[in-house]
Order: C-alpha cells, then structure tokens, then sequence
C-alpha cells in the first residue's frame, strides 16, 4: 500500500513538471534595446542568454537572437541574444586654430558627428575653429555629437567715451565694457589726472576684449638737465630720456673721425631746470672727410705747329724745292724741316734739305729750307714733303 502511494507521488510530480515546460513562439526582439527585449522574452515564459560586441549600432541594441523571431521552443530553453555594446570610445580631436572644413573633417575621422555653432571670438579669425564640447582630449564614445565651434570673428560693441574722467574711473568704464586698457602719460597743465585722449574714440565700435589706449594728464615737474656731451646720440638720448626730456637734433660737419656720431653740443645746458617734458636740442657730429688741396696747375706751354708743302715729282728733272715762312708763323722759333717722299727708290737718292737761314730785302724775317731732287730714274709716282715742325718754347 505505501509502495502504490509513492508511486502515484512520483507520477503526479512528473505530471506538474512537464505541465511547466510548454512550447511558445519566441518574440522578435532584433533592433529593440536589451532591456526590452528581455521584458518581451520574460512575458513569453523565456530566458536569455547575453553576448555583447563592439558595434556601430548603439549601447544596449540588440542585433540578433537565436532562434530567430517566430520560432516554436520550449520556455525551458534560453534565447540567446547579441547585443551591441557600442562603437567604443575616442579621443576628441585639438582643432583649435583650424580652418572650418578642416576641423569638421578631423571630427569625423575620430569616429564622431560634428554639429557646428558659429562664436564670437576675438583669439580666431572668422571661419577657423575656436574649440569643441566635450573638450579636447575627453575620452567620448564614437557616434556621439561632438559640438564643433567656429568663430565669426570678434564681437564689435561700443566703445565708451571716457575723455575727461579720472584715470579710475576711465579704467572701470572701459573694463565693464569688455576692453582691456593701456596707459600712456603726457605732461599737460590742463587736468592732471584726468583723461586728455583715447584710441580708439569714444562712440565708436571695436573688438570686444581689444586694448584702449588712454593718456592720461600730467603735471609737469622741474627737473635737471643731465650732461650728454660726449656720450653717442643713442646713449644721449635715453639719457634725456630717463630724466623725463626729449630729444631733439641737429647735426655739424667735423673732420675728425672719433666725433662721428657724438653729441657736441645741448641746449639747453647741463645743469639748467626744466619742466619735465621739455624738448633738448643735441648737436651731433657728422664724419666728412677733408677734400685734399688742390695742387697748381702749370702752365701750358703752346703746342708745335707745322707748315707743310709737298709736290709731285717728274721723272727726268733735276729741280729745287723750297720751303719759306715768317717769323709770326713759329712762335717757337727756328723750326726743323723733314724730307719725306712718298713712294722712295732713286728719285729720292740723292735728296737733301739745306737752310738757307735768315732773308733779306723784302723777305726780311723769314727762313727758309729747300730740297733738291734728282728724278731721272723714277719709276713711280712719287710726292716730294717739305715739313717744318716748329720748336716748343
């Protein structure tokens, strides 16, 4: 009797077992995210089994399942699911500085989508990237936006007018409004302390985060005029300088070489007091080299001159040529006479010139050379020349 009761106990938990162990068709979960995919499954009467893969698809998308969708299984059987576990992460890219195609590019080949917004930027010219979010170097998962911002150059607001305030107040007007400010000073007795100019002016438009140059008044001072003589032109002038005067020049021709360059001379003088601000005129030397003298110039004496007579000779002739010319003709004096005979050979054998010194009677103060030629035997043309080349005094 026990044995048939634990039989039939047995029969009746093998019985319940099976009636928890049916057949379902498994959901389609592809494309859902992991969590509701396994609520779809769960409602079925299936379990699931998890792989994750680096995948483009987004976190937690589930990307297949086995058995597929439609599939009869019993609930007792899990379904295995692979889902994506992202593309993984990248490094956002610097592009600080780079020009606007450029930078989207780099976004993208980091494995990111670039979303642009224009900035106003007074560090990057319009155009080029002034940074992104997230930040560079941030370790972001691939596929995620990265905002890429590009400049549209520096915003233009409007620059205060502060001529006439106090040095503070200028300073604090200019700074609310987004400039920077530099100072410079200018001895004046008009407001000292207060502003005498700006750059750019007052009402007018500039670069946010730009300098403004204001100049402030200031009451002029006596000071001591230092010596400078003796020192270079660029040494005298910070020496001017130092004690609050300017500079101012002038320049004088000297000879000697170590004064090239050096101040010579100031007015007002070393010693005297100034206000401070005052102009100092220096004189400088300037190097020119001495022209040498200029040596005397002989006199010349005048040049020879020349009396020339020629003839053309004929054969079988014997004849004499002279030669006859005045005092006034050769300053030099007595001239010397040259025979010359163009063509040479026997006609000219023979030839002589002989001076027949002074003349008389009508031909007083003249001399006088002939020539006498043998001209039998010539057998070409030929020139008989008479020259009479004058001396020099």
């Amino acid at each position: 009797m026990l044995a048939a009761i634990a039989a039939l106990a047995v029969s009746f938990a093998l019985l319940v077992s099976g009636c928890g162990d049916s057949t379902e068709e498994v959901p389609n979960t592809v494309n859902q995210t992991l969590a509701v995919g396994q609520q779809m499954l769960g409602d079925k009467g299936f379990k699931s089994t998890v792989k994750r893969v680096t995948n483009n698809q987004g976190k937690d998308e589930i990307l297949s399942q086995d058995p597929v969708g439609g599939t009869e299984q019993k609930t007792s059987e899990a379904v295995a699911l692979t889902v994506s576990n992202g593309p993984g992460d990248g490094i956002v890219p610097n592009v600080a500085g780079d020009p606007a195609d450029r930078a989207e590019q780099q976004i993208r080949e980091a494995g990111f989508k670039a979303v642009i917004v224009e900035v106003y930027s007074s560090a990057h010219e319009a155009g080029f990237a002034v940074g992104t979010t997230p930040s560079s170097g941030s370790d972001v998962e691939k596929n995620t936006k990265v905002t890429l911002k590009i400049s549209k150059g520096a915003q233009q607001v409007k620059v205060p007018n502060v001529v006439g305030l106090i040095e503070a107040s200028a300073d604090t007007a200019l700074a609310n409004a987004g400039f920077r400010v530099d100072h410079s000073y200018q001895v004046s007795s008009k407001n000292p302390g207060h502003v005498l100019a700006q750059d750019p002016s007052g009402g007018g438009r500039a670069s946010l985060g730009s300098s403004v140059q204001v100049t402030i008044d200031q009451a002029p001072k006596r000071v001591r005029v230092p010596n400078a003589v003796g020192e270079t032109q660029s040494r005298g002038d910070r020496t001017l300088q130092n004690a609050g005067l300017d500079a101012v020049y002038a320049t004088r021709i000297v000879t000697n070489r170590s004064q090239d360059g050096i101040v010579l001379a100031m007015s007002p003088g070393a010693g005297s007091r100034v206000l401070q601000g005052t102009n100092v005129a220096l004189t400088i030397g300037k190097y020119k080299k001495p022209k040498p003298p200029v040596p005397p110039v002989p006199p010349v004496p005048p040049g020879p001159s020349s009396i020339v007579k020629q003839w053309n000779l004929v054969a079988d002739q014997t004849k004499t040529y002279t030669v006859t010319w005045g005092s006034g003709q050769c300053p030099g004096g007595d001239g010397n006479a040259v025979l010359q005979g163009d063509g040479g050979g026997s006609a000219m054998s023979g030839a002589e010139i002989t001076a027949q010194g002074d003349a008389q009677g009508p031909t007083a103060n003249t001399r006088s050379y002939y020539a006498t030629t043998e001209t039998s035997d010539i057998t070409s043309p030929v020139t008989l020349v008479i020259t009479i080349t004058c001396r020099v005094q």
